[in-house]
């Protein structure tokens, strides 16, 4: 063997001891046969789910600004793909943008993954798979592979709670792997052009926590842009483009090392490769707002309902939580949707007085109403509790006449151990979609979705998503 050669063999052996070379190859070999049936299933729950949240989510400020700008700069151009909730097509990137942000405007959208991974993955494989006309059974194995990278590359990362610590907003900087994933995935990509396709999506990904100061709506472009980065990496990987196959791992200047410095754990992003799928680790909303915020809001209505006690009896609400908490959601002025949406003051008092957080208790705000603005002032959070990674604020209620008690709810509802009834993500469903779609589009969505892996064009799914009353780009 001549010196070139060994060099050669020596640095294919080490590439494919790489994390983004290991799990391309475990992908890019996956079938659909591979996936229990249990698995397919959850998938069908977050793509109904995620279409829902992307087609209410279509008429937003935020959507209406990134339309603006790719008008403004040339790019509103027709594409193979449409954008859900509105009437038009993009170029599959755009499109990928536009969805993805719409998916991710009105804090409806599934939790867990890398954050919010329905917002980045189902946008980015449904523009790929318009594009090509790819069936119903080869979208659900991609979808399912963008969830299990994503999810991955964030548990690699630290897991949640630590890697949102240092700044970094996971559904942009770890949803970019997703979306590469699955759109690699549905274009049937080799291990090497996937792996590159992971690399140059990792080149470019990001996204940071400073938009909670003023309520920016960068928020909600962030699986927008993540979606854009996927989908856009993917093919340039395709088409030749070489990434980097240690983005993961290397040293200096992978993801893990300048993203997660301290806190990674690499062989995490392994664990169990091709027999967990992490998309059933992840949950559906029941509320419309920060999903930390979930588990406390838990707690306060079932020590309500524990003391038959109704809102006009409290006389103190206090949450125990970590400094973080206390950074991320004491919030008593409330100026637009999304400071509403991460405020504990807001979501306890609003919860206490109706027994319910959907989309109609932010939109409009309830901030004029004057038992919201009592009940708010009785609220305040404490820095006085060390909360593990997937521990959640505890609740502790004074009522008037001198009872108390505290209850911390850990798995609140929607989460994958305490899910949503298949009836209640369908109503959730519903509720969001009907208005826009109308009555016989969404019946006729639904039901191509709970058939998803026998459908042969996906754009039979996605011609129904096309609003009611016309609305145009």
């Amino acid at each position: 063997m001549q010196a070139g050669e060994a060099a050669v063999t020596a640095t294919g052996e080490a590439d494919a001891l790489t994390i983004s070379k290991r799990l391309s190859t475990c992908w890019s070999g996956m079938t659909a046969d591979h996936l229990p049936p249990e698995v397919s299933a959850t998938a069908k729950r977050f793509i109904l789910d995620t279409l829902a949240c992307c087609v209410v989510g279509a008429r937003t400020e935020a959507v209406d600004a990134v339309l603006r700008a790719l008008e403004a700069t040339g790019q509103k151009i027709q594409g193979p793909a449409r954008l859900w909730g509105r009437d038009g097509t993009l170029p599959a990137d755009r499109a990928a943008l536009v969805n993805a942000t719409a998916a991710h405007a009105l804090e409806l959208d599934d939790f867990g993954g890398c954050g919010h991974s329905g917002a980045v993955v189902i946008p980015s494989v449904f523009a790929v798979a318009e594009q090509t006309g790819a069936s119903g059974r080869d979208v659900l194995l991609a979808v399912v592979a963008g969830y299990d990278i994503a999810a991955r590359v964030l548990e690699g990362a630290g897991g949640y709670r630590r890697h949102n610590d240092l700044g970094w907003h996971s559904s942009g900087t770890c949803g970019s792997f997703g979306a590469a994933a699955g759109a690699a995935k549905l274009m049937g990509l080799d291990a090497d052009r996937f792996a590159s396709a992971l690399g140059i999506a990792g080149t470019f990904t990001g996204g940071i926590w400073s938009f909670l100061v003023d309520g920016a709506m960068t928020k909600r472009f962030h699986p927008g842009k993540a979606a854009e980065t996927g989908v856009s990496a993917a093919y340039l990987a395709a088409a030749g483009m070489t990434g980097p196959h240690h983005v993961l791992d290397a040293p200096w200047g992978g993801f893990f090392s300048t993203y997660a410095p301290d806190i990674a754990e690499p062989e995490l992003a392994l664990a169990q490769l091709g027999q967990a799928f992490r998309i059933q680790r992840s949950g559906i909303k029941p509320y419309a707002c920060c999903r930390t915020i979930h588990a406390p809001v838990d707690s306060l209505l079932l020590l309500l309902e524990e003391f038959s006690a109704s809102h006009e009896e409290i006389a103190e609400v206090i949450v125990h939580g970590n400094q973080q908490t206390v950074l991320q959601f004491d919030r008593m002025r409330i100026d637009a949707l999304l400071d509403a949406q991460f405020s504990m003051q807001y979501c306890l008092a609003v919860a206490a007085l109706r027994k319910n957080l959907s989309l109609d208790q932010f939109q409009p705000l309830q901030t004029t109403d004057p038992q919201v603005r009592r009940l708010m002032q009785l609220i305040r959070l404490v820095p006085d509790r060390i909360l593990g990674p997937t521990d959640y604020a505890a609740v502790e209620v004074v009522l008037a006449d001198g009872r108390r008690g505290e209850k911390q709810v850990h798995v609140a509802k929607g989460h994958a151990d305490n899910p949503l009834s298949a009836e209640e993500v369908e109503a959730k469903a519903r509720s969001l979609m009907e208005p826009v779609l109308g009555r016989t589009a969404t019946d006729g969505a639904m039901v191509l979705i709970a058939d998803l892996e026998t459908l042969p064009d996906i754009r039979a799914l996605t011609s129904l998503l096309v609003p009611a009353d016309g609305i145009r780009l």
